[in-house]
């Protein structure tokens, strides 16, 4: 059996909105019962919860599915509870899409909620067969169902009307609680039902979170997902705040942890970054211990834990270095530099390559999205035919890249936390090198022929220089592609590729008004903004085989799939471990290690297209 392994979004039962007192809008959802569901181009379908790859992170709410940065409206953390997909999270108060979500809840608008998940392994039921899943039996409606046993979660998106139009919503956020009424109707639970657990749901992880105050993310994760309530809670709480002591410093500001850490982002210029993770109240105590030089950090450090103060510079650096608060917040600091340096970096093949996500290390099968074309008619009663994968699947896996970093700690003492500065971003710059140097090695390799004039996507020989002439053949070769029963693929040219040798030629071929020509010939340049242009040097390095300066490349949308990037459980940033200064006995410096789970793969070949280049 084959289906197209596309994203699938389902409407949810149940969104409520908190929206008082002083911390961001908070939001509960029953995102999925478990049960019978009708997805638009799917039918009926059944997520298998247990298979369902929540990942270790935090994921996205956007506004109607909206990817772009104007869509995002918070985030929050999935969980399967009796057998139901359960999301909690934030909306943030800071865009305009989310202000407008806030006050339509405040004035009791009936919120949905969609969620998105990309199937990887699904089953089709015949009608009247049954299977045992989420803690049920489902028996498959006439028609039959798809049962997606395997999937990852991808997105929570807020809706004003949902794909299942047999569910409604009612939030009532101004009095600083949610109520939520609900006329969808399972078999195993009625609506009041329903509707009792979603509010005692809500209140028991808005209680958590009121009791974490947003400073202790590792137990209200834990907290929820274990079903603690907030008796429980608040004495984890409790436990984990006796070693810190919150003090005055110097009579500068308050000292704390989430204080020295801003401090030290404060003290290499980095208040932004500060404000962005810590909060804009803890940039600020941070400013207000006013730490010029390394000294300051130490004292401060001291301070938090209740130790005395050493008299002499060499005694106060050792004893702050010798406490837990400050290589912590070294560290904390060092990875929020890094994390920083790495989103920034160029990446030129996020313009045509998708993102995958794999649960393990093992090898994995991708479908060419060319595969599937126009669908045949069913007659009335009939049977829906099957497809056939055979040659329209490729492979990809991934593996381990990492690196151990240490640095001296006379060398942070002497350059004052410069040095320190320096090596983190070089990390997080150097993390994303080496995913775009595989990315282009396994390009360039061209593994099995994937560029070749028996695929269509390879031209040779004169007249193959990149040109106006040249452009237009490409353009037009890729938009004219069909499958092997002559039927039209719709792939649409995105983005040019060229190494820096070309990038003038390519800038005037695409982004000027006019191209000088013959006489009698029209001077307009018709091919002004057709495609994107991306500049990547690595084309044109002789460090990776099959490099040229001549050579160019068009390639369509990232949904056309002529390569994939795929990272373990969809983590697309490095992980990032600081070991302080205690790491190796012998060795006197701060350690850092950092690793990247990630590989690449050539896959549709029909969305990608090679010149030689030659004149």
């Amino acid at each position: 059996m084959s289906i197209a392994l596309e994203d699938l979004l389902f409407a949810a039962p149940m969104v409520a909105i908190d929206a008082a007192g002083g911390i961001p809008p908070q939001v509960v959802m029953i995102a999925y019962t478990g049960g019978l569901m009708t997805v638009p181009g799917w039918g009926p379908v059944v997520i298998d919860l247990a298979g369902l790859n929540l990942g270790e992170r935090q994921i996205g709410i956007l506004a109607d599915h909206d990817s772009t940065l104007k869509g995002i409206v918070g985030y929050g953390f999935p969980m399967v509870v009796n057998h139901k997909l359960m999301m909690h999270g934030s909306i943030s108060t800071s865009t305009d899409t989310g202000q407008r979500i806030i006050e339509l809840a405040k004035s009791g608008f009936p919120f949905q909620a969609s969620v998105g998940v990309a199937p990887d392994k699904v089953l089709r039921l015949r009608e009247s067969e049954n299977v045992q899943v989420n803690g049920r039996l489902v028996k498959a409606p006439h028609g039959g169902l798809t049962l997606v046993r395997r999937s990852t979660l991808r997105e929570v998106s807020i809706v004003a009307i949902g794909a299942d139009s047999q569910t409604s919503v009612t939030i009532s956020a101004s009095h600083g609680e949610a109520e939520m009424q609900t006329v969808e109707e399972t078999k195993t639970m009625t609506a009041d039902e329903i509707r009792a657990e979603a509010l005692a749901e809500t209140h028991r992880v808005l209680a958590i979170r009121k009791a974490c105050s947003g400073r202790f993310a590792d137990i209200e994760a834990q907290a929820i997902q274990d079903g603690w309530d907030a008796k429980q809670t608040e004495l984890a709480v409790l436990r984990a705040s006796r070693p810190t002591i919150t003090t005055h410093y110097g009579g500068h500001g308050v000292a704390t942890p989430e204080a020295l850490e801003a401090g030290i982002l404060h003290f290499m210029g980095r208040d932004s970054l500060a404000e962005k993770h810590l909060g804009a109240e803890a940039a600020e105590r941070g400013r207000a211990l006013r730490a010029t030089s390394i000294h300051d950090l130490c004292r401060a450090a001291l301070t938090i834990e209740g130790a005395s103060l050493p008299s002499g510079r060499d005694a106060l650096i050792r004893a702050g270095f010798s406490t837990n608060t400050l290589p912590i917040a070294l560290g904390n600091a060092a990875n929020k530099i890094l994390m920083n340096a790495y989103v920034d970096s160029p990446a030129t093949w996020r313009a045509f390559a998708s993102i995958k996500s794999a649960n393990d290390f093992k090898d994995h099968t991708g479908v060419r999205p060319s595969l599937f074309t126009e669908l045949d008619k069913v007659a009335k009663g009939g049977e829906v035919k099957y497809g056939s994968l055979t040659e329209s699947t490729y492979p990809f896996s991934i593996d381990t890249f990492g690196r151990n970093l240490g640095i001296d700690r006379r060398d942070i003492v002497n350059d004052d936390l410069g040095l320190f500065d320096d090596a983190a971003q070089a990390l997080g710059r150097s993390a994303m090198r080496s995913l775009s140097d595989l990315v282009y090695k396994t390009l360039l390799d061209n593994a099995g022929s994937y560029f070749s004039p028996s695929n269509g996507n390879f031209v040779s020989g004169g007249t193959t220089g990149l040109s106006v002439s040249s452009l237009q053949a490409a353009v037009a070769a890729m938009i004219a592609r069909r499958d092997a029963e002559n039927r039209d693929l719709d792939i649409r040219p995105r983005t040019l590729v060229v190494p820096p040798e070309l990038a003038q030629l390519a800038k005037e071929i695409l982004f000027s008004d006019f191209i000088q020509r013959a006489n009698d010939t029209p001077t307009g340049n018709a091919l002004k903004g057709v495609v994107g242009l991306e500049v990547e040097p690595r084309l044109s390095n002789p460090r990776f085989s099959g490099a040229s300066t001549k050579a160019w490349y068009l390639f369509g949308s990232v949904l056309d799939s002529a390569m994939v990037v795929a990272f373990l459980q969809g983590r697309q940033t490095p992980v990032v471990e600081f070991f302080g200064f205690d790491s190796n006995p012998n060795v006197l410096a701060a350690t850092w290690r950092v690793y990247f789970d990630y590989g690449s793969a050539l896959a549709d070949f029909r969305a990608a297209y090679k010149s030689k280049g030659e004149a």
